[in-house]
């Protein structure tokens, strides 16, 4: 009786490997020649990527100088770019005049490039705050295409240095309304007190951007002239008349007029920073007017 208990189990079990093994060798199949390679694959690749991170050196600043001047088109637009960037961080700045005297050479010599080309090497060289560049941003700037002028007259603006104020000036008048904003918030970035008359005068510009810029640049150098302006942008009802500025915009704008308005300490615009204080939708512009008001 055990024995044929145990031959009908045997025979089940037979029965049984017999079903399954079609199945099991198309498993087998399927992990042999897919599955395994696949997670082999996967696995190299994961692998070459973290060596290559490991092992890649970040280029420097003379590195990417060298492939604006000899790399093709495309090479040297995304060169000048990533100059523009580690050039933001003083650490990076090289201190050699070397550098400078080769930045200056690239730039004189893209005024026929790519126009990307010279905008990035603009803001770069104005990133590094160095008055050094003055005087290339300004030679020929009268000539300059009007694609390239919104870079220089950025970048004039980050070296605030009030000797290009004489230049930036005449840009006020422009016809460009993008062109004056971008003027006043340079102007307003170098902080001369011999701007303030052309920011009263720039109250009046028909463009909304420029109107605000000089409002804030007045209170930044002391002066109320603007205050109207600045109890405009600390409401944020005002802006319903602007549907192209979205929320966090009419946030940041908000966050400035705070910062500008809080030392001139005058009672509209202390009172409208309280108000703001605990009745805005937004945490950040509570919290920024709530320091204001020492809270």
């Amino acid at each position: 009786m055990g024995n044929l208990v145990t031959m009908a189990q045997d025979d089940k079990a037979e029965q049984t490997l017999a079903e399954a093994n079609p199945k099991s060798v198309f498993g087998i199949i399927v992990h042999s020649f897919f599955i395994i390679p696949f997670l082999i694959a996967v696995f190299c690749v994961i692998l070459f990527t973290a060596i290559s991170l490991l092992t890649r050196e970040q280029q420097t600043a003379y590195d990417l100088l060298n492939d604006v001047k000899i790399g093709g088109l495309t090479k040297r637009w995304q060169a000048a770019f990533e100059l523009s960037k580690i050039l933001a961080n003083p650490k990076l700045i090289p201190p050699e005049e070397r550098f400078s005297t080769e930045l200056i050479k690239a730039f004189r010599q893209s005024k026929q490039d790519d126009s990307r080309v010279r905008q990035y090497l603009a803001l770069a060289m104005g990133r590094t705050g160095n008055s050094i560049y003055l005087a290339p941003l300004i030679n020929g700037i009268a000539q300059e295409k009007q694609e390239n002028l919104y870079a220089i007259i950025y970048a004039l603006g980050m070296l605030k240095d009030p000797g290009a104020n004489h230049v930036l000036y005449e840009y006020l008048q422009n016809p460009n309304a993008r062109l004056r904003s971008l003027t006043v918030v340079a102007i307003g970035n170098i902080g001369s007190q011999n701007s303030i008359e052309y920011f009263k005068k720039a109250l009046n510009d028909s463009e909304p951007n420029v109107k605000w810029g000089s409002a804030i640049s007045l209170a930044k150098l002391g002066d109320s002239s603007g205050q109207d302006i600045l109890l405009q942008l600390l409401s944020r009802n005002y802006f319903t008349g602007f549907p192209e500025v979205d929320p966090e915009e009419q946030t940041q704008l908000m966050l400035t007029a705070i910062d500008a308005a809080t030392p001139l300490n005058l009672p509209r615009l202390t009172e409208q920073i309280r108000h703001l204080s605990t009745t805005d939708q937004n945490m950040k512009v509570r919290a920024k007017a709530l320091t204001a008001l020492g809270n």
